[in-house]
């Protein structure tokens, strides 16, 4: 694929304007990589811009979009009384695998939380920018109310990881106990520990600026990772490290291990704030196991296609209620 065309495709997949084909084009070209974590040299204006958006493909792609249509693909076969599906099976593949079209379901969007109200469950929330924010338990996220005008601001207590859209216009910045992190679009974990005043920034893909009230502190790029203290002087080095190892927390309540069908979708009912409902079709004591195949950051309609598709059900959005069916 040439750089320029590559650039164009990359762009639309970051705005959600990718079409079926050109998907599967970048699909195709990523796989093609094999398993490299070599990022590829752009000849192209604006490298670091460019580099900042493959990053992120790369990062979504590994836990959601290489996987998702393997998974689709043999997912009939894997239909009995306990169905065990593990990335781990998927990882030996080396050759593109087709995969079928399904039915496109309406997106859902759970509600945000109310302001300064600490959520009692990880939530998955969407912001009105499409970014995309896991909000652990006994955190709490508060938008600006200019947000997403001349720039993308919020406040963060607790701990999130954050999966942030690139818009190169609208700067995204998240204060934290007096620390500011400013970032155009990459994904990364920030904790703020009230009691000690540290406040730790974890960078996933991409790069982003810390700063204090009063001067930058420093700049983190990808599996770098800060930690600060007020109001201490000295800027501390930021130390390098395996961040998937560091932010397992994200992906934890998706991590099936023979759960029983209703089991699951209690976990997803509270993670995305959504009601669950079952026709009569549905056996909800069959039991599951799908380890190692979410990121965190998926959608509730990635995750329930995966886990409906594989227990040979369906399922359909109304608002903020799903309803499972059978065959």
């Amino acid at each position: 694929m040439q750089q320029e065309e590559l650039r164009q495709i990359l762009e639309k997949y970051h705005a959600g304007q990718c079409s079926q084909a050109e998907e599967e084009a970048l699909h195709a070209w990523y796989a093609s990589l094999g398993d490299t974590d070599t990022v590829p040299e752009w000849d192209v204006q604006q490298p670091d811009y460019l580099r900042d958006k493959y990053n992120e493909f790369t990062l979504r792609a590994r836990r959601t979009g290489r996987y998702r249509w393997l998974y689709r693909a043999v997912a009939a076969a894997a239909v009995t009384a306990g169905v065990f599906v593990t990335a781990g099976y998927f990882r030996t593949a080396r050759r593109p695998v087709a995969y079928h079209t399904t039915v496109v379901k309406p997106a859902v969007t759970a509600p945000l939380p109310g302001m300064n109200e600490p959520v009692a469950y990880d939530r998955h929330l969407q912001l009105p920018d499409s970014s995309v924010v896991l909000l652990r338990a006994g955190s709490t996220l508060t938008l600006a109310e200019a947000f997403n005008q001349q720039a993308r601001r919020v406040e963060l207590s607790g701990e999130a990881f954050f999966d942030v859209r690139t818009n190169a216009r609208k700067p995204f910045v998240i204060k934290a106990a007096g620390v500011y992190t400013y970032v155009l679009g990459t994904t990364f974990n920030i904790k703020s520990e009230a009691t000690t005043g540290h406040v730790t920034v974890t960078v996933a893909s991409g790069k982003v600026r810390v700063e204090n009230e009063n001067r930058k502190i420093a700049i983190l790029t990808k599996d770098q990772e800060l930690v600060w203290q007020q109001p201490r002087q000295e800027i501390p080095a930021a130390v390098q490290l395996n961040t998937a190892r560091k932010v397992t927390w994200i992906g934890r309540d998706l991590l099936f291990n023979d759960v029983s069908l209703e089991a699951v979708c209690s976990r997803l009912a509270a993670r995305y704030q959504l009601q669950m409902s079952f026709d009569r079709q549905v056996d909800t004591s069959r039991r599951v196991t799908i380890t190692d195949a979410f990121y965190g950051t998926e959608s509730i309609n990635e995750i329930l296609d995966i886990v409906c598709t594989t227990l040979g059900y369906t399922y359909t959005v109304n608002d903020n209620h799903v309803t499972i069916s059978g065959m």
